[in-house]
């Protein structure tokens, strides 16, 4: 915005600046002119001229500043007080009249603005119509300029003592017109007809009388001027105190108006009072209701959020224990049914799909148990049991699931117990719940204990596993409550419910102790009811039979799989791909691991965090990660994997009973490849797998021959601006060489020789840079090894103190066929690493020669070699000997997946000069056609392991 042109005077400002500088204060109104571009001392001073496009910018910042609605109004007004017209307004007052005053508008208009004019259209007594047209080519103006305007027209009766005029604007040219018409209205003062006449009589009566009495004509004009003011100043007087009384009547009826207005106001306070009370009784009466209505809303709100979560956690953990057996079943029978052998054999197939069948089978049993009583239609159907008969008997199954885990399950109870009228199926069903819970999280021991004493039977289970927390012990019994602890052992959160309504429907009830760290003992206690007596007379003579064959399949199916944490499957090969399987439950781990290991090595573990520190020190190619876990699950341990460099961009596919879009939405979210729901069949997993790893290793391949690519690029206009100069070097250095020899000293002659050895050395390796970074990835050729390699020979040693020696025994004539940039950088990594072994002295040694169809390289230094038991790590990604940030631990790696590439391969061990010594065999037949991945650092890729 340009602030300063010749279009409107900066005088119109004046008002507006001095009111604003009154509201806001001068520092805070120049920051404001400033940031208009502008500056208040220059639109103070007479000769200033401003855009029209600042007028209006300006005035609307003044408005907005001090939030004056009346500003326009009241600047209008005093823009023609005497401040701003100086002598004009005592003159437009003593001899003007407001018809006067807007006859001047007219022709005033181009003395304070360039870009428009006033037309008086039509003037009548005690109205006018005036337009307002820019002038072509003007700019267009803001909306608050014409409402300036307007408040400026409205103000002019004002200078003589009458009220503002009425404004009617017909036309406006923000409305699509081509000019503004105002049309004004105001009150017209009283006229002075009376005292004119008085004047004029007075005047005639005295000449005419001066004539008569008097002999001079001055005489007689003096005479009539001095009637006619008398005369003048009679009437005048009479029209001031007509003007007074009607003003005084005016005064009057407007202090009536006020009076009646006053007494109508106070009727109005008074209303109001009495209306405001009424509805504060009624707002504090209603506050009270809503707060009573709000405490009740939040109470059900926080209820069925309550239900809410517990339903989410229910279908959460139903869903997941559905899936994961049924995923163990269908798999293996699939194959079956396919006459294929199942992953881990027929025989461990059946006991997997019995084994999850049977949790399959416990867990429709309670679901179905808990709808029934939640009916109302479940009742105890009691018979008489020997309750010691019955806990021996759930105890029993569940002796080899706890030789198994290494835990001693103990009974205490009377050695003779009498029958007692029990649903022995219910009990049965209790009592196997709370052993199951008690070995889920025992250490070392179970103890069962009944206790037949003051009128009721207590059954009680205690483990010295970790305990529960307080908050825990209150919960235990809801149904789907998982605490910390379970959390880690999966679960759905019913069996403790079931024993709490099998006491329940005995009439009894469950209790739960615990002390944090320190072991749980859960206890039943049952009303005692005799079978023999004079209510159960029938039962008299009756042995107490064995009890019924329960609700549930035996004791030890309950017990979870012996676990297989941190189990590991060497796959087809030593160097097939590492696959990290991370799975809560054992039988699932299990299975993965099986499929997984016909292409892969896999490792497990049973949770997030193990699975985040395994993946860390091994660097799989691939992880396979259940969702639902303890602590760490398989989102978050997406999230850890993704925020790490090394293992970014590694592949990893979640397993999971959770199929809705959210949820997959929210692994991909967090970072996972792909999502895998169960039931799944394990071919198809592989099959998944196989694509992510091909994928990445197509992703790290491209890369590679990108970054390879840029590499040649770059080495070539390096080498071509190298060469440029170097060619006028060596044609020009030997001849004045030749033409010096014999006409300068000796010192001169042997700088001479140097720098003619200094351009051919250079020359050397600018050739050796061009082969090094030759980019052949497409295609593989023929090449000699042994020209690569002592192009890496030179290469190192135009870097090598003097203190170093370096040997070289190479055959630089076999032709092998593979893709030569590649074994170059292997052959320049080795060659230097050595180097830096040996530091500022020592000795290399390097020989390259075909020994029974393969080509053999061998790279020996003197420094402090490789510990032994470091030799086997040496060729891992990300390991290195080297301090901390002098080494990616790539390059070893990279080297030997080069020379896996070309069929060889790369062994390290001692030398006898005292260090390492690496050897390269390539066969002679050539490189495989097999794909391997790898990532080539920038040159030079060096690092000792």
């Amino acid at each position: 915005m340009e602030a300063h042109r010749p279009e409107v005077h900066s005088f119109l400002l004046r008002p507006f600046l001095d009111d604003a500088a009154r509201q806001l204060g001068a520092e805070r109104l120049s920051g404001l002119v400033a940031g208009l571009g502008s500056d208040l001392d220059v639109l103070q001073q007479s000769d200033s001229w401003v855009s029209l496009d600042l007028l209006g910018t300006l005035l609307e910042r003044l408005e907005a500043e001090t939030g004056d609605p009346n500003m326009l109004a009241r600047c209008g007004r005093v823009s023609l007080s005497s401040r701003y017209l100086g002598v004009l307004r005592p003159l437009f007052r003593a001899f003007g009249t407001p018809d006067f005053a807007f006859s001047q508008v007219e022709s005033s208009t181009a003395r304070f603005n360039k870009v428009g004019r006033y037309m008086l259209l039509e003037r009548q007594a005690g109205q006018v119509r005036i337009a307002y047209e820019p002038l072509p080519g003007a700019p267009r103006e803001r909306g608050i300029v014409c409402r300036g305007r307007s408040a400026n027209l409205a103000a002019i009766p004002t200078m003589f003592d009458l009220p503002a005029a009425e404004v009617l604007e017909l036309e406006c040219i923000h409305r699509g017109d081509a000019q503004c018409v105002y049309e004004l209205r105001w009150k017209r003062r009283p006229t002075r007809l009376l005292a004119r006449l008085a004047a004029l009589a007075g005047l005639a009566a005295g000449c005419g009388t001066g004539a008569a009495l008097a002999s001079s004509v001055p005489s007689a004009v003096a005479a009539g001027v001095m009637a006619g003011t008398s005369l003048w100043a009679f009437a005048r007087v009479v029209e001031l105190r007509r003007e007074l009384s009607e003003r005084a009547a005016d005064v009057l009826d407007q202090q009536d108006a006020l009076r009646r207005s006053v007494r109508a106001n106070e009727r109005r306070y008074a209303e109001l009072l009495e209306a405001k009370e009424a509805v504060e009784e009624r707002v504090q009466l209603r506050t009270r209701e809503l707060r009573e209505t709000s405490d009740e809303l939040a109470e059900t709100l926080r209820q069925l959020r309550d239900v809410s979560r517990v339903k989410d956690d229910f279908f959460a953990n139903v869903s997941h224990e559905l899936r994961t057996p049924l995923t163990l079943i269908l798999a293996p029978l699939d194959d079956l049914a396919a006459g294929r052998t199942p992953p881990g054999g027929r025989d461990e197939a059946f006991q997997v799909m019995h084994r999850n069948a049977s949790r399959l089978l416990v867990l429709v049993n309670q679901l179905l148990d808990l709808s029934k009583i939640d009916a109302g239609a479940m009742k105890a159907e009691r018979t008489p049991t020997d309750p010691r008969r019955l806990v021996e008997g759930v105890i029993t199954g569940f002796r080899s699931a706890a030789d198994e885990r290494g835990i001693r399950v103990e009974l205490g109870a009377p050695a003779a117990m009498p029958a007692l009228m029990l649903d022995a199926a219910w009990i049965e069903s209790a009592v196997t719940n709370l052993v199951a819970n008690a070995m889920r999280y025992a250490a070392s021991t179970v103890a069962v204990r009944l206790t037949d004493s003051e009128g009721s039977l207590r059954i009680e289970v205690e483990d010295d596993g970790p305990g529960m927390a307080p908050d825990e012990v209150e919960r235990v019994f809801d149904r789907f409550a998982q605490g910390a602890t379970s959390e880690r052992r999966g679960g759905t959160g019913l069996g403790l419910a079931i024993v709490r309504e099998a006491a329940r429907l005995h009439g009894g009830d469950a209790a739960a102790r615990s002390v944090d760290g320190r072991g749980t003992t859960f206890t039943v206690s049952l009303p005692r009811v005799l079978a023999v007596g004079p209510e159960h007379p029938e039962q008299a003579s009756s042995a107490p039979p064995a009890p019924p064959s329960g609700r549930l399949p035996p004791a030890g199916v309950l017990v979870r799989a012996p676990s297989r944490a941190g189990e590991t499957r060497e796959g087809p090969s030593a160097d097939a791909p590492l696959a990290l399987v991370v799975e809560d439950n054992d039988d699932l781990c299990a299975y993965i691991a099986d499929v997984l290991s016909r292409d892969y090595r896999v490792r497990t573990a049973s949770d997030g965090r193990s699975g985040l520190d395994l993946a860390l020190a091994l660097r799989p190619q691939v992880v396979v990660s259940d969702v639902s876990m303890p602590g760490m699950d398989g989102l978050d341990l997406v999230r850890a994997l993704r925020a790490r460099d090394e293992t970014r961009t590694t592949p990893v596919i979640l397993v999971t009973a959770r199929q809705s879009a959210a949820n997959v939405l929210e692994g991909f979210e967090a970072g996972a490849d792909d999502y895998v729901p169960k039931p799944f069949h394990g071919r198809e997993l592989l099959a998944r797998v196989d694509v992510h790893v091909r994928l990445r290793a197509l992703v790290r391949e491209m890369a590679h021959r990108e970054r390879l690519a840029t590499l040649g690029v770059v080495a070539a206009s390096v080498a071509h601006q190298v060469r440029n100069p170097l060619t006028v070097l060596m044609s020009g250095l030997p001849s004045v060489q030749r033409r010096l020899k014999d006409q300068v000293d000796a010192p001169t002659r042997e700088m001479l020789d140097v720098m003619v050895g200094c351009a051919r050395r250079i020359e050397r390796m600018t050739v050796d840079l061009l082969d090094l970074s030759r980019v052949d990835r497409e295609e593989q050729g023929s090449f000699r090894p042994g020209e690569a390699l002592a192009s890496a020979v030179r290469l190192v040693s135009a870097g090598l103190p003097s203190t170093v020696e370096l040997s070289a025994e190479i055959d630089e004539t076999t032709a092998l066929r593979g893709r030569p940039g590649d074994v170059n950088h292997v052959f320049l990594n080795l060659i230097d690493n050595a180097a830096r072994a040996v530091d500022d002295a020592g000795t290399l040694r390097v020989r390259g020669a075909v020994e029974d169809g393969w080509y053999v390289v061998t790279v020996e230094d003197s420094g402090p070699g490789i510990p032994e038991e470091q030799r086997a790590r040496v060729f891992d990604p990300f390991f290195t000997t080297r301090a901390a940030g002098e080494g990616t631990g790539l390059g070893l790696s990279i080297a030997q997946q080069v020379i896996a590439q070309h069929g060889g391969r790369i062994e390290v061990g001692g030398s006898n000069l005292g260090g390492a010594c690496f050897t390269v065999r390539i066969p002679k037949d050539g490189a495989t056609d097999r794909v391997v991945s790898y990532d080539v650092p920038s040159l030079p890729a060096t690092d000792r392991g």
